[in-house]
């Protein structure tokens, strides 16, 4: 996989401490297109989610919309560490990329905006809350950090062949245990309770856990279209696009979509609905790669860059 008929270029911005790096890339013989600022979802990735992006990136390319994608901290070229980062703090990474990017030639302030997965669904309310993006889309958005875990454990544990008295056991023996530990930014490490788990990954857990995300989505500025595949195993499509649905009632600019047969990344759910990449058999990498943009869910692709165009043409 590569990237097709695009400028390319490479920079350089600073949050904090830390300085990221990224690539931005701009379809050819388009004047002053939108641009999408990619907000990663969970995990140590590099700016092109080793190649996983690049369907994503080429379907935008190729409906006239430019990206900006970068390295993780402490990935690639990026410096920090992406597991001492709370969603405020990556929120305001963000918008210091949307600075920086809104500076280039040939971009149009007003119409540089986020797209974002999962975890990234935490960070961008915020960030169109402290900055003024041209749009929002977000992909497979939780709202709650709390809860959220918790789907994704019922629905592991159903996977496994769990009978429903196990998995409600389960689940209220993890949730006691995690609000003890998690739920107050004082208590110790505690790798009795949490083997597997490091130090880093339990400051993170521990920094975030409390994460929701109604109060930040209520105060966003611009255009927002909030995605769900209705086959995603790891977010609740219809408790959190029902929460959304509420929040948006009576505005015009801003939209819920449930995609049918799509999973939390939007892909087909006949072919890649697993709860994590690291699952997937070797035939199921070969057929992403071999699909390219057509391992997506029918329309998907093809209703978000509609909606980015329409959104920034009025602004």
């Amino acid at each position: 996989m590569e990237l097709t008929d695009a400028r390319v270029s490479t920079l350089t911005f600073r949050s904090g401490d830390a300085q990221l790096v990224g690539t931005l890339v701009l379809p050819l013989n388009v004047q002053a297109p939108p641009v999408a600022l990619i907000i990663h979802g969970d995990g140590p990735m590099d700016r092109f989610a080793a190649h996983g992006y690049f369907p994503l990136i080429n379907s935008l390319l190729d409906a006239g919309i430019g990206v900006f994608t970068w390295d993780k901290q402490g990935i690639g070229e990026s410096t920090g560490h992406w597991l001492s980062q709370s969603m405020a703090d990556r929120a305001t990474e963000a918008v210091a990329a949307l600075a920086q990017v809104r500076k280039q030639e040939g971009v149009a302030p007003e119409k540089v905006g986020f797209l974002g997965f999962s975890q990234g669904g935490w960070v961008i309310p915020r960030a169109a809350s402290e900055g003024d993006p041209g749009f929002s889309v977000i992909i497979g958005g939780a709202v709650s950090w709390r809860r959220q875990g918790m789907y994704y454990t019922q629905v592991r544990l159903a996977e496994e062949g769990r009978s429903q008295a196990e998995i409600d056991a389960i689940v209220k023996e993890q949730y006691e245990k995690n609000d003890k530990v998690f739920g107050t930014a004082n208590q110790a490490y505690s790798p009795h309770l949490f083997p597997g788990m490091d130090r880093a990954h339990f400051n993170f857990v521990q920094k975030n856990y409390n994460e929701e995300v109604t109060a930040a989505v209520k105060t966003m500025k611009g255009p927002v279209l909030a995605v769900w595949g209705d086959q995603d195993l790891n977010v609740n499509t219809a408790e959190d696009s029902s929460v959304y649905r509420k929040m948006f009632a009576g505005t015009r600019d801003r939209h819920v979509v449930v995609i049918p047969n799509a999973t939390h990344s939007l892909l087909r759910a006949g072919l890649f609905n697993d709860q994590l990449v690291s699952q997937w058999p070797a035939w199921k990498e070969y057929a992403f790669m071999a699909l390219g943009r057509h391992a997506y869910a029918p329309g998907s692709l093809e209703l978000m860059s509609r909606w980015v165009k329409s959104s920034t043409s009025v602004r």
